[in-house]
């Protein structure tokens, strides 16, 4: 046999494979250029060496010199038989490659073994292949084991294939006992859904997440989420369908447990605010008839200094129990996102000087607080609540006033701020109690104050700060303190952006809500007024201090009496300017009453209530009231609600 030929080397180089020619010792004669490049040696470097020392790893070096000595051995006669097998070798980089060999041997004239040739393959990347294959089949293997979700695969006609142990728990099914049959875990009255499933998941509609009842082995239901996924064989097409199912009653359970835990809570917010409106009504009832009788006998002449000043600290104390009331009503309407304002342009000025007046001038004026004002003079207008903003300094001031000790000095200073909005800036300061670093971030939370020892000596509920802050950003602006501690006062800082009024607004605040400040005319005329209270010391001191500023007063305790007054008096020199009346009556609801009255008569109205809330506004508005007063009133509030009414009304 001729090795070194041309045409013998140009054969063995046409051919792909991997080529070498082995003497009866292993050793290397000839090999073509797909061994070169597949080793990385050449002819030259290789020739003479023993094959296997030169490629094969060491721990595959006996196997393959076994082989090769058994097909030595081999003495069949004739042309040897080839010889298969899978070696591992290193080529001249290091790189690991796995060859797949067909040796055949070559027989001289004698019949003896002259020369071996081996004729490979590379199948690296099959191997690699098979071993991903093999690794990936796996690690499916145990993910179907260990799922906490229940894995199937079902075939074309429904018959179940793979069936997991998470299955065999959830449902109670074996594997053995579901292999090879169709799915038993649907209910009798959803048996349709199987072939539903299974046509809609080979059409190319798959599950995702869709929630379904299934039956256990013992019969009982469970509440699942299901997923299904086509699979596809060799040749793409559609072979099976995977389902995964997970069980979702615990999920359901705990759904509907916090279903009910929401409407009790609810319910219990829901019984919480009707418990917080009656409380407000029965706490604002008796201070009404006690406002009124204090504002009729400082309307009185003739009274000495010291009555006059014991008259005005009543009706500051009745007052300030009545704005805790209302400071726990906005409270509630704050945490419910229920607080809402009703903006107008106001000259915010105006309302810090009135604010000023009514909570500071008689401590000033007594001598026990001195009061350093430092108003710059600009204008001061903006477009706010201009109740809730005087709300918002009311208890800014109040609280300087309580907290400060005699001889101590409030300061209150304003400035524009012209930051990228114009803002206002309002600080009051005090010499006061001051605050602890430590509770600097807290004193805006509902219920705090500094410690137990203020809350007994000061009183209060902690509410003030929270509602101011909650109004101040509801406006778009700010509220903040800073203190340098214990016993160093305290300042707070308003901050009120200068906007202007948007202009598709309609111009209006609420018509059911009282002016913060009214100028009352000289020119206040009488009026006929009928007086709808059912509470008798409420009627009576409404009704006094009605009378001494001059109105004409018919008291009616109930709707029947209400309407028979108001048709009594219909027509004649006495009919009714206005009403006033109370919500709850004996006979029905000052709103029935209301809508009568502008059937009958189109009498403006104006509602007295202990009630405030949103809803209550609400339905005073649909009723027919122009105004709806919270009581107790002032006599300020009360001329400002008459005079507003009746110049709406145009008089009669």
């Amino acid at each position: 046999m001729d090795l070194g030929g041309s045409l013998a080397v140009a054969v063995l180089d046409s051919i792909p494979s991997l080529v070498v020619v082995l003497d009866r010792t292993g050793r290397i004669v000839r090999c073509n250029r797909a061994f070169e490049h597949a080793t990385g040696y050449p002819l030259a470097e290789v020739r003479g060496g023993v094959l296997w020392d030169l490629f094969v790893v060491p721990e595959e070096v006996e196997a393959v010199r076994a082989a090769f000595i058994s097909l030595l051995a081999d003495r069949t006669g004739g042309q040897k038989p080839a010889s298969r097998h899978e070696n591992q070798w290193r080529t001249r980089d290091g790189e690991l490659r796995r060859i797949s060999w067909s040796d055949t041997a070559i027989l001289d004239a004698g019949g003896e073994v002259e020369y071996v040739v081996g004729t490979g393959t590379d199948v690296t990347e099959r191997h690699w292949a098979e071993e991903d294959l093999l690794r990936t089949n796996q690690a499916l293997r145990a993910l179907v084991e260990a799922s906490p979700l229940a894995i199937m695969v079902v075939d074309r006609d429904g018959l179940v294939r793979v069936w997991s142990p998470a299955a065999e728990r959830i449902f109670g099914w074996s594997r053995r006992e579901v292999l090879g049959r169709v799915l038993p875990i649907f209910p009798v009255e959803r048996e349709a859904e199987r072939e539903s499933i299974l046509r809609e998941t080979f059409e190319g509609r798959p599950l995702s997440g869709v929630e379904a009842v299934r039956e256990r082995k013992d019969g009982s239901r469970i509440d699942v989420a299901i997923w299904t996924s086509l699979l596809r064989g060799p040749q793409d097409e559609p072979e099976s369908i995977l389902a995964v199912v997970a069980d979702i009653g615990e999920r359901k359970r705990t759904e509907e447990a916090l279903r009910l835990h929401t409407q009790e809570v609810q319910a219990a917010s829901q019984a919480k605010d009707r418990f917080l409106a009656v409380l407000s009504h029965e706490l604002r009832t008796p201070l009404t008839p006690v406002l009124a009788a204090v504002s009729t006998l400082e309307a009185g002449p003739g009274l000495g200094a010291d009555l006059r000043e014991s008259l005005a600290m009543i009706r500051r104390n009745v007052e300030l129990e009545a704005r805790l009331i209302d400071d726990l009503l906005d409270l509630t309407r704050i945490s419910r996102g229920k607080l809402e304002l009703h903006c107008q342009a106001v000259d915010a000025w105006e309302i810090l000087q009135h604010a000023i007046h009514i909570c500071c001038a008689q401590e000033v004026a007594a001598g026990r607080l001195r009061l350093d004002l430092g108003l710059t003079p600009a204008d001061y207008r903006v477009w706010a609540d201009g109740p809730r903003l005087t709300q918002v300094f009311w208890n800014l001031l109040n609280n300087a006033v309580k907290f400060t000790p005699e001889g101590g000095t409030i300061t209150v200073r304003s400035s524009l701020e012209e930051t990228a909005e114009k803002r206002l800036a309002v600080e009051i300061s005090d010499t006061g109690i001051g605050i602890e670093a430590e509770m600097l971030p807290r004193v805006f939370d509902a219920f705090e104050q500094a410690d137990r020892r203020i809350t007994r000596r000061f009183g209060g509920l902690g509410l003030g700060l929270a509602v101011s802050k909650a109004i101040l950003e509801l406006h778009g602006g700010s509220l903040t303190a800073v203190s340098a501690g214990r016993g160093h006062g305290s300042t707070f800082t308003v901050r009120l952006p200068m906007r202007e009024p948007p202009l598709d607004l309609d111009d209006t605040i609420s018509d059911l809500a009282p002016p913060a400040t009214a100028s009352l005319p000289a020119e206040e005329r009488a009026l006929r007024i009928l007086l709808v209270e059912d509470h008798a010391d409420t009627a009576a001191a409404m009704a006094d201090l009605l009378e001494l500023v001059g109105h004409r007063v018919t008291v009616a305790a109930s709707v029947a009496a209400g309407l028979a007054a108001a048709a009594s008096a219909a027509g004649t020199e006495a009919g009714f300017d206005l009403v006033l009346s109370d919500i709850g009556l004996p006979d029905g609801s000052g709103l029935d009453l209301m809508r009568e009255l502008v059937r009958l008569y189109r009498l403006p109205g104006i509602a007295l209530s202990g009630y405030g809330m949103e809803d209550d506004l609400r339905k005073s508005r649909e009723a027919g009231f122009a105004l709806h007063l919270t009581k107790p009133l002032t006599l300020q509030t009360l001329k400002a609600a008459l005079l507003q009414v009746t110049a709406a009304s145009g008089g009669r």
